[in-house]
């Protein structure tokens, strides 16, 4: 008997993966199979599992202070917070840390609210905020549905398929009154709910949208910052300018838990003089700077990003052989991610498995993400498994 939970499962048939140790771009099961990370574990290991820019540095920190108190200064958070503000590009607004992606939306909610004075955020239908009770409630999947979430304080906006020049979310923020309306909350794009990519005349009508009602726009890029997307943040692409910004998962590879707020210039002067009332024990965690350290660092490494545009053009290539395959519908793709759309029934996760492959499928759907470190010799070669499966 193991004495802990599976996750998103009834643990009579949770899937389990019995693995002995972690390499590169693999897991190495205990039978001494290799499995090709497709899905970079959930999202967050970007850069591998013995990324020595991120482990050394983290190294490093351990032994010189891998402790400290929230109310502390010190050279590692003055100058890793300059840095991020910096890859975020968007003026000198400031950074709330967190541990992870929920409590980054947790907390700009939080955020939100107190400095408008509102009560109501717009989420998106199909959306995925994160699993604590307040990111629940922005949520629309099938995640929310458990838990007694306070829906009231959301308000449901259709996706930008349905609705892409904002009639009905314009009526809807009528309905609700928009003095109500804090923020707007959006996945840049979307992750395991459809990879959603949304065009960039609907943002700029988001974004309008939100300015014309006197709403803050906060942008969830959990699961699509630091590179995923070919920009530094998904949001790049689209010339937008968000009041707040979440990041987690990737900012520190996963090789600790991390997240953090990006809170505009705007929003900073607010709490310039009145108090923030947000916290938590583990904030701004110096192991957790560490790694984000490494992560920026890697991404502002020449060598690294052309290493990174070659195996982008590695999988814009190869998913072409995807697209070609019997039983696909279509692809989508931005970056080092991409989603497979499928006239049947997805293979499982323990199919994929089976075919030393480890990426996420739900319904008609199948969605990679190759880390950042692999060659595109690995790359192909990964690609030629799933199209084989695919096929059969």
């Amino acid at each position: 008997m193991e004495h802990f939970y599976y996750s998103w499962s009834a643990q009579s048939a949770g899937e389990k993966l019995p693995v002995d140790r972690a390499e590169r771009d693999e897991f190495v099961l205990t039978d001494g199979r290799r499995i090709y990370d497709f899905i970079c574990t959930s999202f967050q290991a970007n850069f591998g599992h013995n990324f020595d820019p991120i482990r050394n540095r983290m190294v490093q920190q351990l032994a010189a202070m891998p402790i400290a108190s929230p109310k502390t200064s010190f050279d590692l958070k003055r100058d890793v917070s300059g840095r991020l503000v910096d890859l975020i590009s968007l003026g000198n607004g400031k950074i709330f840390y967190t541990v992870s992606g929920a409590e980054s939306v947790e907390n700009a909610l939080k955020i939100a609210r107190q400095v408008t004075g509102r009560p109501i955020v717009a989420a998106r239908q199909k959306s995925y905020h994160g699993a604590t009770l307040g990111a629940l409630s922005v949520t629309g999947d099938w995640r929310n549905k458990p838990h007694l979430t306070f829906d009231q304080g959301t308000l449901r906006i259709p996706e930008h398929d349905q609705d892409p020049d904002l009639t009905r979310t314009e009526q809807l923020f009528l309905q609700t009154g928009p003095d109500n309306i804090a923020a707007v909350i959006l996945e840049t794009i979307s992750g395991t709910n459809g990879m959603s990519i949304p065009d960039a005349e609907w943002f700029g009508r988001i974004q309008n949208l939100c300015r014309k009602y006197g709403c803050l726009l906060i942008l969830d890029e959990v699961l699509v910052g630091f590179g995923r997307c070919g920009t530094d943040f998904a949001f790049q692409a689209y010339s937008l300018e968000p009041d707040l910004v979440c990041m987690s998962k990737a900012m520190t590879g996963g090789y600790i838990p991390f997240g953090a707020v990006w809170t505009s210039p705007k929003i900073a002067s607010y709490y310039d003089t009145q108090t923030m009332s947000c916290g938590l024990t583990n904030y701004a965690h110096p192991l957790g700077l560490a790694a984000l350290d490494g992560v920026i660092s890697s991404l502002a490494d020449p060598g690294f990003r052309d290493e990174m545009e070659e195996l982008e053009e590695c999988f814009r290539h190869n998913l072409e052989q995807l697209s070609r395959c019997n039983n696909v519908t279509g692809v989508r793709h931005r970056g080092l991610m991409a989603a497979i759309d499928l006239d049947q029934p997805a293979p499982t996760w323990k199919m994929g498995i089976e075919h030393e492959l480890h990426f996420f499928s739900k319904e008609n759907l199948v969605i990679i993400a190759p880390p950042y470190i692999s060659t595109p010799r690995r790359l192909e070669s990964a690609i030629s498994a799933l199209a084989h499966l695919l096929d059969s």
